[in-house]
């Protein structure tokens, strides 16, 4: 018994497993790159030669002068569809003014730079001297629409496609990228997924451990049935649901919560009814749950059991009402007011009844037969 409701735990944890580590992995795959461009440290830019750059680093670039700008980015308010300029590309030069082999590419810099970047693509143009501007950044390939433009800009100019490919880079620097808060960002990241890994790898331990039986075993102690005894009522017991093992024996009850087994005692259950519950987002109606609730006699919490359907429950409820002639079967309202304000009183209606049944009781006995109206309430 116990080897197969570990294995049943395991098989229901599993799904809740590959999340976590499937969800680790994923953040660790996003961020993976721009860990290894932060493990190399920040490179100057000035030094690199055409053949060095790639999206696997990050630089310090001392930015002197520039050839125009080729393409913006802007966003746009969707109730007023008013545009606002965020970003701006501009072309620059690879290596420093002692290059014997430099290549354009290009920087992008925030919009709030223009009037610097105008000034210093004029001051190129006109072959003068600009003050160095300091930046840091991620260096990015371009994406195909990137490169578009920035192919355009040389083409317009009289450039061929040959002359493109021979002297330009498809490369940008992206100032503040992987700079300051975002380094931090990119280990946050990092760590989120390798705890979401480590707490999936964790769990699989426990489960395979038979953690989750833990409380099971305590349970079963508190019987004072032997191992045997138990086993013997779990094979015995009638199966109504596989889903979650719900099995009614002679003197026991089983199912599970999720991935933990769960028993309860016959005799010391009180009363048992179907709950419905209907369930809704934004007003509309997106299913409907079944439960069966189980009190027990010591117990201040019910045992809620999940059933697939209405005829599940109301044969659970049926079997219940045959085989357990302490428990209350059914719902009513005044069941539940006398339950909450007067339990010693409502335990005498089965729990404690009598030889001469009272006529409260015998109507409670009578009740199964008008099983579609006591058995059902909605929540």
């Amino acid at each position: 018994m116990l080897e197969k409701l570990k294995k049943k735990s395991i098989v229901k944890k599993i799904p809740v497993i590959l999340i976590f580590i499937i969800a680790g992995i994923i953040l660790i795959g996003i961020e993976f790159s721009n860990f290894k461009s932060l493990m190399k440290g920040h490179v100057k830019f000035e030094t690199l030669e055409p053949d060095e750059i790639n999206e696997d680093l990050i630089v310090d670039a001392s930015i002197s002068w520039n050839f125009g700008c080729f393409m913006e980015m802007y966003e746009e308010n969707t109730s007023t569809h008013a545009t606002r300029t965020t970003d701006l590309y501009y072309v620059i030069f690879t290596g420093d003014e002692n290059s014997e082999d430099s290549k354009y590419m290009a920087i992008k810099v925030p919009a709030s730079d223009e009037r610097t970047m105008e000034m210093m693509a004029e001051a190129t143009y006109n072959g003068e001297y600009s003050d160095a501007v300091s930046y840091s950044g991620a260096i990015n390939k371009m994406s195909s629409e990137e490169y578009e433009y920035f192919k355009d800009y040389f083409t317009e100019g009289g450039w061929t496609e040959e002359d493109v490919e021979e002297y330009t880079l498809p490369y940008y620097i992206s100032v503040g990228a992987l700079a300051g808060g975002a380094e931090t960002t990119v280990y946050v990241v990092l760590a989120l997924g390798i705890i979401l890994i480590i707490i999936g790898i964790i769990t699989l331990i426990y489960v395979m451990a038979g953690g989750s039986l833990g409380a099971f075993k305590k349970q079963i102690a508190e019987t004072g049935l032997s191992d045997m005894d138990v086993e013997h009522e779990y094979e015995g017991a009638k199966l109504f649901n596989k889903g979650n093992d719900l099995r009614i024996g002679k003197r026991l009850t089983f199912f599970m919560i999720g991935n933990k087994p769960q028993l309860v005692v016959n005799d010391q259950i009180v009363w048992a009814y179907q709950q419905t519950t209907t369930h809704r987002t934004n007003g509309i109606k997106t299913g409907t749950s079944y439960g069966i609730l189980i009190y027990q006699l010591n117990s201040k919490k019910a045992s809620n059991i999940y059933v697939p359907n209405a005829a599940v429950a109301g044969e659970v409820l049926q079997y219940m009402n045959e085989t357990m002639p302490k428990a209350v079967i059914g719902y009513s309202d005044d069941l539940s007011k006398l339950y909450r304000k007067n339990k010693q009183e409502f335990l005498q209606l089965r729990y404690y009844r009598t030889e001469q049944p009272t006529e409260q009781e015998s109507q409670v006995e009578e009740q199964p037969k008008q099983q579609e109206n006591f058995w059902e309430t909605n929540n």
